[in-house]
């Protein structure tokens, strides 16, 4: 599974990165700390998972979801997964709207957001090798 890291804090993209590098069935394929990079970075190749945060150095994470559902978007459509520590009700609620897969804050679900990733790229592994 290629992920797309959209995350602009260099202390938790650097945290993913030591923690997914062991994981067998996926590979960070690209990362971005602004919502442009992460756009033409999608724009270049197909990712399987996008991996973003809500705020980031320039723009934010939901526009980065919403480029990959325009019309005339060259790929399929990664899963998403946001990882924030902005988890309000009102972005809960919006992500959902945009087909967030998983949204976990930051600060109380790190852990979980880890195994989910793993437990997502695993499926996907059986899945394309079936």
């Amino acid at each position: 599974m290629k992920v797309l890291l959209v995350e602009d804090s260099v202390l938790i993209r650097n945290a993913l990165m030591e923690i997914l590098v062991s994981s067998p069935d996926l590979t960070i394929d690209g990362i971005a700390a602004t919502q442009n990079n992460a756009i033409a970075l999608l724009d270049e190749k197909q990712f399987d998972m996008l991996l973003v945060d809500i705020e980031l150095a320039q723009g934010n994470g939901f526009e980065v979801i919403r480029h990959t559902q325009r019309e005339g978007y060259p790929f399929s459509p990664p899963v998403f997964v946001m990882l924030t520590n902005h988890a309000h009700p009102q972005y809960r609620t919006l992500a959902k709207n945009l087909g967030v897969k998983h949204f976990f804050d930051k600060s109380m679900d790190f852990d979980l957001a880890i195994e989910t990733i793993e437990t997502e790229a695993a499926r996907f592994s059986n899945h394309t090798s079936d």
